[in-house]
């Protein structure tokens, strides 16, 4: 799959989720329904190679090799329902994106990480006297991640295609949302998100795969919200 058609997956998939939004709101009118927008810097933590048949320039395994990621950008977006004063559920998903900065022993590591999380939350929250409300909450669900690998060089084995796939998510996230309308409310986010065990396949890859460990990504996001 190439890069233009993750992105026009991805829009689309963002677009249906706010049209989804707007029918809920449509059909279902009812106190306590939201939504939300988000954005923010994304850090992905080191990941390691694992479970792969991949060799550096000196014929060693590169499984525990270190692959290094620059500061990307997320984006996200979601409805939920206050069933109590003190408890949410949520639909949450979004857009991620964060370059290659190196592969342990490789040649060249130029590429980029895009991924796009589907995720369920639960969220506990503390309203008070004041217009201030601190959340926590947690999810899981999956994402869809894809690996634009545009000159990737390990030994013999060069990767210059992209690759998509499948993979089990989870999530923690805590802050507080300011209420500075009715309706309509600001907020500061921290989450810790993880896509556990990414593999991609690569026809020029030995064994055909490219897996990591996994890929923990902390955000600190600014969010607009509102209530229906």
């Amino acid at each position: 799959m190439n890069s233009t058609r993750f992105l026009r997956f991805t829009l689309a998939s963002i677009c249906g989720l706010a049209g989804l939004r707007s029918a809920v709101a449509e059909s279902y009118y009812a106190d306590g329904l939201y939504g939300w927008y988000e954005g923010g810097p994304a850090l992905v933590e080191d990941a390691k190679i694992e479970g792969s048949a991949l060799r550096n320039s000196y014929g060693f395994s590169v499984n525990g090799n270190n692959v290094k990621f620059d500061t990307g950008f997320h984006f996200g977006l979601g409805i939920g329902q206050e069933l109590t004063r003190f408890l949410r559920v949520e639909l949450e998903s979004g857009f991620n994106y964060n370059s290659l900065r190196s592969i342990e022993d490789a040649d060249a590591s130029s590429g980029n990480i895009y991924r796009v999380p589907i995720l369920a939350n639960v969220v506990l929250q503390y309203p008070n006297r004041t217009r201030f409300v601190p959340m926590i909450g947690a999810g899981a669900g999956a994402h869809w991640a894809v690996l634009d690998a545009q000159n990737i060089s390990l030994g013999s084995t060069s990767l210059n295609d992209d690759s998509s796939t499948w993979t089990f998510g989870y999530q923690g996230y805590a802050g507080v949302r300011y209420q500075f309308r009715e309706n309509m409310n600001l907020g500061v986010f921290y989450h810790y998100s993880v896509a556990d065990g990414p593999s991609w396949e690569f026809d020029s890859a030995p064994g055909g795969n490219f897996k990591l460990d996994s890929l923990r990504t902390h955000t600190l996001s600014l969010t607009y919200g509102w209530d229906f």
